[in-house]
């Protein structure tokens, strides 16, 4: 019988490992939070519970992260706004969560009269609040903030002085990135050509959030979708004559591109937004040419 207890001890001990492994990895998932206003939460979704972008956001980034949605509706990034997101639940339970990662996007409801007029030399310095306090609930934390999704024409604010404001705070957040040396993600580029996905002019619906979800996505994994020419470039195109040819596009974070053009070959890295290009010299008339482009 004594054989018996001693492998019954060890199969026993080779069960509470395996588990112990599983408990291990559920630990060492990467935390994401998501801080903002109604667009994070998912304000006029049908079901934001699954439709905002930080759910899509975990879809898409898998079981190794734990992405949570800290949105809250109406915020104010400035602290002397008529509704600051430092006073909210949200922003508490944000700071508690101790995230490995940070998308900050907040400014929006800042644009409104009671705000931005009267406290606009602030922001700057209160949105440096908020970053400094996630760095010191955890110095490793990776931080984004975002510049702002569009509003557009038809939202009723957007008649008084919105339009201007809000390309006031859009101008601040290069600055408040490199200064406080964290990442900046573009939400406004793709999104502004697609007023038919925010139904109310402010607001997108499922189909833009998952479009914000992407964007997120891109820049924090690097992964653009592998090496892409610009829609300009195809075949049998015809290029201005006497002009430097720029050929751009995209490709993944770090990736180097090279391009070969009548016996001549430029290389370029990917920016952090996976762009790249390169420009070869002005050239007379003539072809046809082929153009070999490589990751």
């Amino acid at each position: 019988m004594k054989p018996f207890k001693i492998n019954l001890f060890l199969f026993l001990c080779l069960i509470f490992i395996s588990f112990g492994d599983k408990i291990v990895a559920q630990k060492i998932a990467t935390k994401v939070a998501c801080i903002g206003d109604s667009i994070t939460a998912g304000y006029l979704l049908s079901h934001a519970t699954k439709e905002s972008y930080p759910l899509q956001l975990q879809i898409l980034l898998g079981e190794k992260y734990e992405v949570k949605n800290f949105g809250y509706s109406g915020a104010t990034l400035l602290k002397k706004g008529h509704k600051p997101y430092d006073r909210t639940k949200e922003c508490a339970d944000a700071i508690a969560f101790r995230p490995d990662i940070a998308i900050i996007h907040l400014g929006l409801n800042d644009t409104d009269p009671r705000s931005w007029p009267n406290y606009k030399d602030d922001f700057d310095a209160d949105y440096t609040w908020l970053i400094d306090t996630l760095k010191k609930q955890n110095p490793q934390v990776k931080i984004y903030i975002c510049r702002l999704t569009p509003i557009f024409n038809e939202h009723p604010r957007f008649k008084s002085g919105t339009r201007d404001w809000f390309w006031q705070i859009q101008s601040h957040m290069p600055n408040i990135a490199k200064a406080n040396q964290v990442g900046l993600i573009d939400l406004h580029e793709k999104l502004y050509r697609r007023p038919d996905l925010f139904p109310d002019a402010l607001h997108p619906t499922k189909e833009g959030a998952t479009i914000i979800a992407k964007t997120v996505y891109e820049n924090i994994t690097q992964d653009f979708g592998g090496l892409k020419l610009a829609a300009v470039f195809t075949d049998n195109m015809v290029l201005q004559r006497n002009q430097p040819i720029t050929i751009y596009g995209t490709a993944n974070g770090g990736d180097v591109v090279e391009v070969s053009f009548k016996s001549q070959k430029k290389s370029a890295t990917t920016n952090q937004y996976g762009k790249w290009e390169v420009v070869f010299p002005a050239q007379t008339h003539g072809g046809h040419y082929e153009v070999t482009i490589k990751s």
